[in-house]
């Protein structure tokens, strides 16, 4: 029994070595694509990059990949991280390939860039996924007999629900968004795939009669105005062009999630440990979608690239979206502003960043 146990045991300890590590090149995947941005704008646009890394700390691997510019490709101890570290980044110009001496559009470009790939790369991911596996959508799990008797249930158990008076209900993020679609009429145009087969009819909000059994075993029966139906959640599987359109649409649904969720954090409607969270938080979501299987980490990918990207293009000190303020600024100006100065404004906001999210990790996980 106790051999059986130890194996069960180490099984366990084994899978979720398994799932740890699934997350972190998940992690680790969605922050090369952002600096593969950053790299591959570089190179089309003449800049001398001195250095592409996957990970932070000593080096464990290290090749020069351009003998001509000294351009090398590294790998290192900490899987947390990338960079791509350009010439005189945080400099003065001192040669014709530095950073700074390049036109302020092209810099723009090339800070832009990292986000611009982490949110491509969620647009292919998010599209791929609807394809393959679909949207979640409201399935009719239930229906129940209207009071008056003329007033005939149009709904049939597995009647999947995609559209109410011509707009998509289906929302990954959003379970509600069926009863907002119907709050403010009674008389409403359902579009439902049945065997199939798109089916269109109108349904009106009614009395309908249902039973259940409350506390203490017994069945009461009640009487509400409403479609009469209960209704789950299953997979749509959207054509090319509708799971295009889907992405977009999808990629606005997170950004717009995220706002609420900082506004939430204003007005106090939200507690910060259960919106904002660090690399461990990422990497432990991860690992939780890990255990459902390939689609929900694919999902999570897409949702934590849209993440990224977004809270890069904030302009908070060491993010791409301060620097790119920084290059507006040089660009009305005429002229940078000091180039040390600059540098400390990063210097220090990295510092604060850091202890932001490793704050943030402490609150999600013991808060």
């Amino acid at each position: 029994m106790t051999t059986i146990l130890l194996c069960v045991s180490a099984g366990e300890v084994f899978k979720w070595i398994g799932y740890i590590i699934i997350a972190m090149i998940c992690f680790m995947f969605m922050i090369i694509v952002h600096e593969l941005g950053h790299y591959t704008a570089g190179k089309i646009l003449g800049f001398k990059i001195n250095e592409f890394a996957i990970g932070f700390g000593p080096a464990i691997f290290k090749t020069t990949t351009n003998k001509k510019t000294g351009e090398v490709f590294s790998i290192r101890c900490i899987p947390a991280g990338g960079f791509c570290a350009f010439e005189g980044e945080d400099e003065e110009a001192e040669s014709p390939d530095g950073f700074n001496a390049h036109p302020v559009w092209k810099r723009i470009i090339v800070l832009a860039s990292g986000v611009f790939f982490n949110f491509v790369s969620a647009l292919i991911i998010l599209n791929i996924f609807f394809m393959a596996y679909g949207e979640a959508v409201p399935v009719v799990v239930g229906t129940y007999d209207f009071v008056d008797s003329q007033h005939i249930q149009a709904f049939e158990e597995g009647d999947m629900i995609v559209k109410v008076n011509g707009k998509n209900v289906y929302s990954l993020l959003e379970s509600g968004k069926l009863g907002e679609l119907i709050a403010d009429s009674d008389s409403n145009e359902f579009t439902v795939i049945r065997d199939g087969e798109e089916v269109v009819f109108t349904v009106e909000k009614a009395d309908y009669s249902y039973s259940y059994q409350n506390e203490n075993g017994e069945t009461v029966t009640e009487v509400k105005k409403g479609l009469g139906i209960t209704y789950g959640f299953g997979q749509y599987k959207l054509g090319y062009f509708s799971a295009v359109a889907r992405s977009f649409n999808f990629c606005g649904d997170v950004v717009e999630l995220i706002f609420k969720s900082i506004g939430q954090l204003f007005t106090g409607a939200a507690k910060v440990k259960d919106t904002m969270g660090g690399t461990i938080t990422a990497v432990s979501a991860l690992v939780q979608l890990g255990q459902s299987g390939f689609a929900a980490v694919a999902y999570g990918v897409a949702v934590l690239s849209i993440s990224i990207a977004f809270m890069n293009i904030l302009p908070l000190p060491a993010l791409d979206g301060s620097r790119i303020v920084f290059a507006v600024i040089e660009g009305i100006r005429k002229k940078p502003l000091n180039r040390k100065v600059e540098g400390m404004i990063h210097a220090v906001g990295l510092v604060l960043l850091i202890g932001l999210a490793i704050t943030f990790d402490l609150l999600h996980f013991f808060g």
